[in-house]
Parts: C-alpha cells; structure tokens; sequence
C-alpha cells in the first residue's frame, strides 16, 4: 500500500510539472522570510549582505521600473509618443506660443488626481496650477508652456491636447510598448546583481495602460524570466501577479505609536491572505537617528515590532539605512535580536497560546539568552515621566513585582548630576554628571553606562542601592543636582522597565 501511494505522488507531482511546464507557469518559491531594504547604491551591497547574514535576512531592493523623471532624454527637448496619456482633451480655441491661460471642452478626466498637471500638445509639454470648470469648458491658470525644455509653439484649435499620467514621486509613465522596453532593460541589468529579493511596490500603477491587469502579469513575467533565482515580491494581489509572486507585502510603515490599528488591521489582512493561499508580511519597521522630531529607535521599540511579526507568523521589511547602521549605538545588538526572533518564529517555537498573547497591541515582550536557553519575558514599559528638577514625586504602577530599568533623557541646555531614585524598598544612587543630549542607561542586571541620544556609548556608570518595585502602586521620588546653561535648565525625561515570569523557549516547540 505505501509503495502504491508512493507511485501516485510522483504521478501527481508529474502532472502538476507537466501542467506547469504546457502552460508556461513559472515554478515560484514562497516565503515569509524577513529581509533588510536594500539602499540604491551597488557600493554597499557588501557591506549589506554581511549584516543581512548577522541578522537571518534576505536582501532587497525596491524596483520601481515604469517611472520617467521629467529631466530624462524621454520628456526633453522632444518627448516620446510614448508617454503614458489618460485621455484626450479639445481646444475651445487656438493658442499662440505665449499663452499662459487657455481653455479646453469639458472633460471627466480633470476628476482623475495628479501631481505635476502635465498636458503634450504636439512636441510641447505644458503644465497647469489649476483648472476652473465653467459651463461645458475647463480654463486652465498658471500654465507654463515649453515645460521641462521642450519647444513652445502654437497650436491650432484641432490640435489634440493629451492629458499624461504622472506620480507622487513628479515623474510620468510610460504607455504599454515603452513599459516593456524599460522592463525588458532593467530585468537584464538586476539578473547581474545579488540580491536576493526584488520588491514591486505601487504595482497597481503598471495597469493604468490599455492592456490593464493583463500588463501587470506581462510585467512581472519579465522580471521572472531574466530573474528566475530571485524571490519576487509586490504590495498588491491580482490574479495576474499571484502566479509570479513569493508572497505580498503591502508596504505599510508601522511604528509603536500605532498599537491599535496594527492589530485591528493585521487580523483581517492575514486572513485574506490565507484565503487566496498566499504568504502574506506584516509591513516595514524602520530604524532611524535621532533628528528635531523624534527620539533614535530602541531596543523596546523594535522587540515591540518584532513580538507582533511573531505573533501573525509573518515576514517584514526592515527599512535600516547604511548611513543609520553606522551610526546607531545599538545596531549589532539589534541585528542580533532581529536574528533571534525571526530563527524562533520560522522554527515554530510560539505556540498557538503565545501567539494570542504576543497579539495584545499594548504587550511589550523581551527576549534573553540564558546559557543554552532563550527567555520570553512580559515587560513593562512606562510611560515617559518629565521631571521638573525641583520636587518630582510620582506614583509607578507596576503589573509585576521585579527589578527595574531606566532610561533617562536629557535634551536642550546645561546637564544634571548625582541622581537619586527612591522607592518603598530602597534609594538606588547615580554618581555621574549627563549632559544635554545625552541618555542614563540602567539595565535589569545593574548595569549602567551614559550614551548619546542615538545609544552610542560614552562611558559606565557605577549604579548603588536598591532597584525593585513591588507588584501595584509604588510612591516614588527623584533628585538631582541641576547645572543651567545660558540661564535655562535641561530638558529631563525618564522611563522605567520591569518584567513578569519568564517562559523557556525552545526551537520548533
């Protein structure tokens, strides 16, 4: 009876590859695996795929085939035929070559959105500032004739005016036939490239063509043919594109301030996804510096991202910069932590339950090595207290009776110094002196060390006393000494950390 099964799979598998082969079906390779977005730059590829073996990642780069900047040899002096046009339009009237108000025949195209407004009449591109519908005509205000280099000319009322498609990115399309071309030209130039993993995003803008849908598929079937040992993937499901496509990603940004939505979202993408039987990613994480708007990226930040990519068994995107990677403190411990969720979550070491709780948008979690075995802690994360500098008394609830962590910020002017944290259990004593712009790092072991505000490390910090928080409400004080600095004083921020029972992970558990 086995030896009977057995001959029927290879018969089966047989006639699915014959079946493949008789309709041209390409044999794709599915996959949820993470990857690391690929900078535009072939000098950094080494360096790229040595921090992509660090982290378990594939490395990808974002193709956008079918744009034509409005400075290339397609649009200026002469543009091509073959720019992508939405319709044509009918002049009420002749144009002279100076004319920077003119008008056109009512059109429903005016209700199709663009970036840049470009009309091609004859050889000359003409852009607008606005459009006024009055009566059955469309007046055009603030035209700039001979737009991008090409020649200004006048027109005859029979002239026929096209209205181009153009971007978010201020670049226009090609029509089908141009499309090709360029597809044509660039699947040779990355079959010469190691990348592991082309990503298509906006792959909605290769149907705007006569052809529709239909050149979606024509598109991606290119990109296969001259890459057939690449993972190939898009931001959209067709019919067209699911027969070349590893799996999908819609490219969503995600970050910690977006708790709610990710899971709410995340639930019901997954299980379409599923439907259509297809591998699915949760979106992009980015790592990012410090800047005016917002704080470099943590270690709690990330362990946030990566709970909730295990928790839906799914691929990301990690959206880390070369320029980021050098520069961030934490970049090797962070490429390391990435490794060791995403070897649990392909090795199936989560299970169902874990999941479910992994799931909760307000968890944060934490992964520790413990000689052989790797430690899931539920972690606290507080809210961010600002601290006056003068009389900071304040009450932290914790869900868990357990040791602490800190993090605390100093921004603007001047610098604070000898610190005291005191709670019901004891006083935990910092003698040290941090300076605007730098961070107090306190970790879960009483470790202690100052950094700058993208966490590279400027020195240890020798930390004294009693570090524990009871379960509940605990009333807590802090002090400082304060140094001002041009008459203003600094700008203090602090979190604390705590952790519940640890769970004993084990791979493909």
């Amino acid at each position: 009876m086995k030896r009977v099964l057995t001959i029927v799979f290879f018969l089966l598998s047989a006639m699915i590859s014959f079946a493949q082969d008789s309709l041209g079906l390409p044999d794709i390779t599915r996959s949820t695996k993470s990857y690391l977005i690929a900078d535009d730059n072939p000098k950094d590829t080494a360096y790229l795929k040595g921090k992509c073996r660090q982290a378990g990642l594939d490395l990808g780069l974002q193709v956008l085939v079918n744009r034509i900047p409005t400075d290339s040899k397609l649009v200026t002096p002469k543009p091509s035929k073959h720019l992508l046009k939405q319709g044509t339009l009918q002049l009420q009237l002749p144009i002279n070559k100076t004319q920077t108000e003119f008008a056109v025949y009512h059109s429903e195209l005016f209700s199709v959105p663009a970036t840049i407004n470009v009309l091609q009449i004859d050889d000359e591109l003409v852009t607008y500032r606005s459009t006024e519908e009055v009566g059955n005509i469309h007046l055009f205000y603030g035209c700039v004739r001979g737009a991008f280099g090409t020649r200004r000319s006048a027109h005859t009322k029979d002239a026929t005016v096209y209205k181009l498609w153009d971007t978010p990115e201020r670049a226009l399309l090609p029509d089908l036939e141009l499309q090709d071309q360029m597809a044509q030209t660039q699947a040779k130039k990355l079959a010469n490239t190691t990348y592991d993993l082309l990503i298509f995003n906006d792959l909605k803008s290769y149907a705007y063509n006569d052809q529709g849908e239909s050149a979606i598929g024509h598109f991606l079937d290119t990109m296969h043919k001259y890459n057939p040992d690449k993972l190939l993937q898009a931001d959209l499901l067709t019919p067209n594109s699911k027969r070349f496509l590893s799996r999908i990603n819609e490219n969503q940004l995600w970050t910690a301030s977006m708790r709610t939505k990710i899971v709410e979202t995340l639930t019901e993408r997954q299980e379409f996804y599923r439907n259509n039987q297809m591998p699915w990613m949760i979106g992009n994480f980015q790592i990012h510096l410090a800047d005016k708007k917002r704080q470099a990226t943590s270690m709690e930040e990330l362990e946030w991202f990566l709970s909730k990519a295990a928790a839906f068994d799914a691929g990301f995107g990690l959206d880390f910069s070369v320029e980021t990677m050098r520069k961030h403190g934490l970049s090797n411990i962070m490429l390391n932590t990435i490794r060791t969720w995403e070897t649990l979550r392909l090795s199936h070491a989560f299970s169902d339950k874990m999941k479910e709780a992994l799931k909760d948008p307000y968890s944060d979690w934490h992964i520790k090595k413990d000689g052989d075995a790797l430690l899931l802690y539920p972690q606290h994360n507080s809210r961010r207290y600002y601290c006056n500098l003068t009389d900071d008394h304040w009450e932290w609830n914790s869900p868990y009776t357990s040791p602490f962590a800190l993090s605390i910020a100093v921004e603007g002017k001047g610098s604070i110094s000898n610190l005291a944290i005191r709670t019901p259990n004891g006083v935990l004593h910092f003698t040290c002196t941090i300076k605007a712009g730098q961070y107090l790092i306190y970790d879960f072991e009483g470790n202690a060390c100052i950094t700058d505000l993208n966490y590279n490390k400027v020195g240890d910090v020798t930390a004294e006393g009693v570090s524990v928080l009871d379960e509940g409400i605990s009333e807590v004080s802090f002090t400082c000494e304060v140094k001002t600095e041009e008459r203003k004083k600094p700008e203090v921020t602090l979190r604390y950390y705590t952790h519940g029972d640890a769970i004993r992970l084990q791979k493909g558990s």
